[in-house]
């Protein structure tokens, strides 16, 4: 459940860093922010079941 959960937050990551193509021209606005929202949100979700892993074991 830990491991799936640093996954998660792992492809939240890679999916933010991948918004800095921006700036280049590589990617369009919407996809910027479709990105930078969907990795946030990832990310979030990969933390909240890290957490659950966490008190599930205790």
């Amino acid at each position: 459940m830990i491991k799936f959960g640093w996954a998660l937050t792992s492809i939240g990551f890679i999916s933010i860093i991948c918004g800095l193509l921006y700036p280049f021209g590589a990617i369009t606005k919407e996809i910027f922010l479709f990105l930078l929202i969907g990795g946030a949100l990832v990310m979030f979700i990969g933390s909240m079941v890290r957490t659950f892993g966490i008190l599930k074991k205790k």
